[in-house]
């Protein structure tokens, strides 16, 4: 892909992601009109208890998908192709059986507070159909269907959920935190139930209940399991960091730890977004070992996102207070969070595409250490930070634990990868 249509592509998906994330601030907004600050942030919690959950149910399969399924159309092996999505299926039906059980026990018998135990109650409840939209959105990203794997749930999904809270608004009904709960159910299912049709007998949906003689199953097994904390740390931390913020902070703490980690993943989608997007060909071009294309490819990604990242990171130091009161004045407060958090997207900017890389060459276990080191230096940090510092504590516990995943991950590049994509390496290729 040239780096003119990378640019247009980078531009048509984060247009779409940041006409989402205007929805969601009118959302907020909207939120805080009809509901107190600590509904808010048991909402907030609900939102990332919904995406943590359904990424321990699809065990990793979506993850494994943006390199196996590319590589198998380049190879036009359909059968393998209907392999993959009978194994993912086999894995996550029982994945998530055990996860209904596990959240249950937690919920009645857990010592956590009603705010958290309510987040995880309907949390689980979405993670069902964001289970689904999470294979959806895979499936159509190895197509290189990209509209198709981002609008329905950065875009459609949010949007609903404004419309029926403007309906809501304007017909004077007075809705409860169970009622917006729901809401957020009700969506969640139409948003996947949408995708999956239209991805039609491409999608993985369709070959639920089919069977493969490729039994594929336990060769992809393990390397899908390692892949789940990879995509926690990667794709989801601001989930982790909200989740991880209820346990230390009160629900009202939360809502502006949830606002300001959000909006640093919303500038941190455009990293996201141009590696996803860009995986393929990356892909393709290591499986016929052309090594200048995959230089060439690191090259112009990490050129693109560490640009975005750097202006994003001045940006919040000199508008953040305005773009937080957006919200509602009480949010103006995070603004330094809100720079901590940009500072931490920094990090996993500069880290590039080790990750992918350490995947596409089999090694998701090793990234799968180096995401646990993260999560536990985040636990570790915001343990002695958070209860101190509060909001501000956390965003410090992130930008720790963001720098010591992207250092070790360009360790393990450098050791077991056949390339290096972080931005130190890639400003040494030749």
């Amino acid at each position: 892909m040239p780096l003119w249509r990378m640019i247009l592509t980078a531009i048509n998906v984060v247009g779409f992601r940041l006409g989402g994330a205007a929805i969601g601030m009118i959302s907020q907004i909207v939120l805080a009109r009809l509901l107190v600050q600590e509904d808010v942030g048991v909402v907030l919690m609900t939102m990332s208890a919904a995406a943590l959950l359904s990424l321990v149910m699809t065990v990793g399969y979506p993850s494994l998908a943006l390199t196996y399924l590319p590589r198998y159309y380049a190879l036009g092996r359909r059968t393998l192709i209907t392999a993959f999505n009978s194994a993912a299926w086999h894995d996550i039906l029982i994945s998530s059986a055990f996860v209904i059980v596990v959240v249950v026990a937690v919920v009645w018998f857990g010592p956590f507070s009603t705010g958290f135990n309510t987040a995880l109650t309907f949390g689980i409840l979405t993670a069902v159909w964001s289970s689904v939209i999470r294979m959806s959105s895979s499936a159509a990203n190895s197509l290189k269907r990209f509209t198709l794997s981002y609008v329905p749930d950065f875009l459609y999904r949010p949007g609903l959920l404004l419309s029926g809270l403007l309906l809501s608004w304007l017909a004077g009904v007075q809705l409860s935190l169970t009622n917006v709960l729901w809401m957020l159910v009700a969506i969640t299912a139409t948003v996947a139930i949408g995708q999956a049709y239209l991805l039609g007998k491409q999608g993985p949906l369709p070959q639920l209940f089919k069977r493969s003689k490729h039994k594929v199953a336990p060769l992809l097994r393990g390397k899908a399991m390692s892949l789940v904390i990879v995509a926690a740390v990667a794709a989801a931390f601001a989930d982790v960091v909200t989740l991880a913020g209820g346990l230390f902070l009160q629900p009202h703490d939360v809502a502006q730890l949830g606002i300001a980690v959000r909006l640093a993943a919303l500038a941190g989608f455009v990293t996201q977004a141009t590696q996803q997007f860009m995986l393929s060909d990356l892909t393709h071009a290591i499986t016929r070992g052309n090594r200048t294309e995959v230089e060439s490819l690191l090259f112009r990604i990490n050129l693109l996102t560490m640009s975005a990242i750097t202006a994003c990171v001045l940006g919040a130091v000199v508008a953040g207070p305005w773009l937080l009161m957006i919200f509602g004045n009480e949010y103006a407060s995070a603004h330094w969070p809100l720079v901590l958090f940009m500072v931490s997207q920094f990090f996993r900017a500069a880290g590039g595409m080790n990750q992918h890389l350490l995947s596409i060459d089999g090694f998701q276990a090793r990234s799968a250490n180096s995401s646990i080191f993260a999560v536990m230096a985040l636990l570790a940090a915001a343990t002695v930070l958070a209860p101190r510092y509060g909001v501000l504590g956390m965003a410090a516990a992130a930008v720790i634990a963001d720098a010591l995943w992207a250092g070790v991950l360009g360790l393990q590049a450098k050791r077991y990868a056949g390339y290096r994509g972080d931005i130190f390496a890639v400003l040494r290729f030749k």
